[in-house]
């Protein structure tokens, strides 16, 4: 049976008629007071769209705007926003385009659909995307298990090549960076080439001792082929998801001392005696084991080598609420934290129908924002209908950004179908508005409306709120001496942006 709001409860908020993603606001308005907000909704139920005066699916909609007033309302839970106090600054919001997602950008759409979806993901009218984490070699979702360097003991690299990521894979982040020049990337490997391992295979097994020296010559010739290709790589991880070792896809074990060894022993010294200042970041894993980076950073810094290491990466399958990136951010105030995968699928986003899976997203995108995190990487930008191509197989529950169909995998006729899931639309409460070296400022947050809030280098103001209870609650944003109240539905997220000074 449909879900019916109470229209009286929602007015406040849903009073204009809606606008598409590709709204904006035309610049900073200069006004001593009464500030004008953009309003941007996107909720949880289908059901209640009809109701409320939305247009279908609801996602990352822009309502009537709101003005600040010195004049006191009454509401249930008031965020107190306080410019005078900052946290980290932002690299950004973005995806992975992975080998299975630049094929089916590039395969499974033509010329102009392609162009489309490229402006809803890295455009000023989309969501603005303005991070990248590539995997550096093949990784679970590829058509096949590839390195670099796949030539048996090549130790001096001479046939070294990316011509495997130059059909595809590098054409995609190409377009991307011609729709966002200032998008940073990061590269992340699954595996070192098996000749370099102890166990002649790609998939598990760790780096062999002697092959140190040529493993960093890798990346160094890694970094400065995509630099050849118009691509500066930003950031390096040592090992995606060291304490991992599937045998069914690429995957690379390395301990505390193997990380420590190489950074400092190897990676570090050859990337800057090449000239190449590309950040190295340390573990790339999930929440639950901060010590891992603790124990990496640390040592480094005791040798007099922690100027290799700018900080540390983290995932989030495990059952980590990104509390512990503040911990390592206590311990290392002088490194940076950076959350570097984010998957979303059947465990953790069920298709039933359920709020479940917006909840979920909601919750872990506003407390890795404000645990110190750098950036939010999500992972596979774009899949098909089957959750491929990948090499897992027939367990794989991932879901990417976006769906293309894929009626037949190896046939390259454009199909032009594309969904857009609900990462697009959650993740865009942030990157749209959200732009790279903008710092969180202070904000208070409760248990069932939690927010946080940005000051962009333009001096906008951005807070990013959401209602996890089931029922409206009528919210006050105080900024200074002025403030504003909304209404936000249950199971509903908003994004607020307004210029101006606080009075």
């Amino acid at each position: 049976m449909m879900k019916i709001w109470n229209v009286k409860a929602v007015s406040l908020v849903l009073a204009a008629a809606v606008v598409t993603v590709s709204g904006s606001v035309a610049g900073p308005v200069a006004q001593a007071a009464g500030e004008q907000v953009e309003v941007w909704i996107s909720t949880s139920d289908p059901n209640t769209e009809p109701a409320v005066g939305l247009s279908p699916s609801a996602r990352l909609s822009r309502i009537a705007n709101k003005n600040f007033t010195t004049a006191g309302d009454t509401a249930d839970y008031t965020i107190t926003v306080n410019e005078g106090t900052t946290y980290q600054q932002m690299d950004g919001f973005g995806v992975s385009l992975t080998d299975s997602s630049a094929w089916l950008l590039n395969y499974k759409l033509d010329a102009n659909k392609r162009a489309e979806v490229m402006e809803k993901l890295f455009g000023q009218s989309g969501i603005g995307l303005s991070v990248l984490r590539q995997p550096l070699g093949s990784s679970d979702f590829a058509w096949s298990a590839y390195t670099y360097a796949d030539t048996a003991n090549d130790t001096a690299l001479n046939n070294f090549t990316i011509g495997r990521d130059q059909a595809y894979i590098i054409p995609m982040v190409k377009a991307a960076l011609a729709k966002n020049p200032s998008i940073k990337v990061f590269a992340s490997p699954w595996s070192a080439p098996a000749w370099m391992k102890y166990s002649n295979t790609l998939n598990g097994g760790k780096l062999k001792a002697e092959h140190y020296g040529t493993y960093a010559n890798y990346f160094k010739k890694y970094i400065q082929a995509y630099q050849g290709q118009g691509i500066p790589i930003y950031a390096v991880t040592v090992q995606n998801e060291p304490l991992y070792e599937p045998t069914h896809y690429p995957s690379m074990g390395m301990n505390t001392q193997d990380e420590i060894g190489f950074i400092g022993d190897y990676l570090g010294p050859t990337l800057r005696s090449a000239g190449i200042n590309t950040k190295i970041i340390a573990f790339d894993h999930n929440f639950l084991d901060w010590n891992f980076p603790n124990t990496v950073i640390t040592n480094l810094k005791n040798a007099g080598k922690g100027q290799y290491v700018s900080g540390s990466a983290f995932h989030h399958y495990d059952s980590g609420d990104g509390s512990q990136m503040t911990s390592l951010h206590n311990a290392h105030p002088d490194k940076d934290v950076w959350f570097t995968e984010g998957g979303f699928g059947n465990w953790n986003d069920p298709q039933n129908g359920t709020s479940q899976g917006f909840d979920n997203m909601m919750n872990e995108f506003i407390n890795i924002t404000r645990n110190w995190s750098k950036s939010i990487i999500l992972w596979n930008a774009a899949l098909d209908q089957k959750d491929g191509p990948s090499l897992i197989g027939d367990n794989n529950s991932n879901k990417g950004m976006i769906t293309i169909q894929n009626s037949d995998n190896r046939n390259d006729a454009p199909e032009n179908q594309v969904t857009y899931k609900k990462q697009y639309y959650l993740l865009g409460h942030f990157s749209k508005f959200v732009v790279p070296g903008a710092y969180r400022i202070a904000s208070n947050t409760g248990s069932e409306i939690k927010d946080v809030a940005f000051r962009n280098p333009d001096g906008s103001k951005v807070v990013v709120a959401y209602n996890s209870s089931a029922s409206a609650r009528k919210v006050k944003i105080q900024w200074g001496s002025q403030n504003f109240t909304v209404t936000i539905p249950g199971k509903s997220a908003m994004t607020y942006k307004w210029y101006g000074t606080a009075s």
